[in-house]
């Protein structure tokens, strides 16, 4: 078996990191590629701050629309998130914030006070979540019952973003716990005063929005930990900073039980007997996969030689994909 085998999953996401430098934008778009032409409709959302799929595929996909990927045979579309417009769009979903003045004339109703002390308690416990990742997630959320593509192809940042990422769904089902009983809380409140004093009641549907939200986290955390559902292909180079960077990806996806049995050993040196230092990197990269090797040893591992050439462009990612997935 191999990364091969994954054209043949009915994955709903496909995740892909590691180490930043590492190659992991190319496995992704030609992962995403291949999907597409496998006969899958393909979603690839860069969820990088650098928005490299633009880069890779030597194409504009910084509209932050979803834009059908020309010249590729098959129903693939393409990402990159926006994050000002993104924002935008948000908060206009969820209206308008509770503010501390909202807080201040209900501060004497009991259990108030334990409610916004727990919600204090989870924001110091769990780090909020960086602009970039939360609107990755956002996107997730968009899409988890979303039939209008059949796969998800995920370009994740960095690892230290992407651990960041991985906490999101824990992070946000406590924290719009919180927030719908707090909202529920106030809502009541502000009822009862307006039938006791009169005026209005207009319909608050923050609560209704925070209660769909929370139930679509809960629906993409159930298929981020389910194997039919999800993978995170791992992507490093045969360099030991690159493997303990990537070990400590794993214990993370071990955490959050997502799974992750594929591997990607990328821009490994090619055997130059005439060339001294070529040798010496050859040795050294091939010390590195025997650690591999013996670090994942469940893991389907996927070895790909250095390119003399830049991985850029449509006839690239093909050439590539041809090393990624060999028939």
């Amino acid at each position: 078996m191999s990364l091969r085998e994954i054209l043949d999953m009915e994955l709903k996401y496909l995740l892909v990191g590691g180490k930043g430098g590492v190659g992991k934008t190319s496995v992704a778009s030609s992962l995403a590629i291949a999907l597409a032409e496998h006969g899958r409709r393909v979603l690839i959302i860069s969820t990088d701050p650098a928005h490299s799929i633009s880069d890779s595929f030597d194409m504009d996909f910084s509209s932050g629309e979803i834009t059908k990927v020309k010249g590729v045979k098959g129903d693939l579309f393409a990402l990159e998130i926006n994050p000002e417009a993104a924002g935008k769009e948000i908060s206009q979903a969820l209206g308008q914030p509770v503010g501390s003045d909202q807080f201040s004339q209900f501060s004497a109703i009991p259990g108030l006070g334990d409610l916004q002390q727990g919600l204090g308690q989870d924001l110091q416990s769990i780090p909020p979540p960086g602009m970039d990742e939360s609107l990755s997630f956002a996107k997730i959320l968009e899409y988890a019952e979303d039939d209008s593509f059949d796969t998800i192809v995920l370009d994740t940042a960095p690892t230290g973003h992407t651990l960041r990422l991985l906490n999101i769904p824990e992070f946000l089902d406590s924290f719009l716990g919180r927030m719908l009983k707090m909202k529920t809380f106030l809502s009541n409140a502000m009822s009862m005063m307006k039938s006791l004093f009169g005026g209005d009641q207009e319909k608050d549907r923050t609560v209704e929005t925070l209660e769909a939200m929370k139930e679509k986290v809960l629906i993409a955390r159930d298929k981020l930990m389910d194997e039919t559902k999800t993978q995170f292909v791992k992507v490093m180079i045969p360099t030991m900073m690159s493997v303990f960077e990537t070990e400590r990806l794993t214990e993370e996806l071990n955490q959050h039980l997502i799974p992750h049995k594929f591997d990607v050993i990328n821009m490994i040196n090619p055997k130059n007997t005439e060339c001294s230092y070529c040798m010496h990197r050859y040795d050294e990269h091939n010390k590195a996969i025997d650690y591999i090797k013996s670090a994942f040893p469940l893991d389907l591992i996927t070895t790909i030689e250095a390119f003399d050439k830049e991985i850029r462009g449509l006839e690239m990612l093909h050439i590539f994909i041809s090393k990624l997935l060999p028939e």
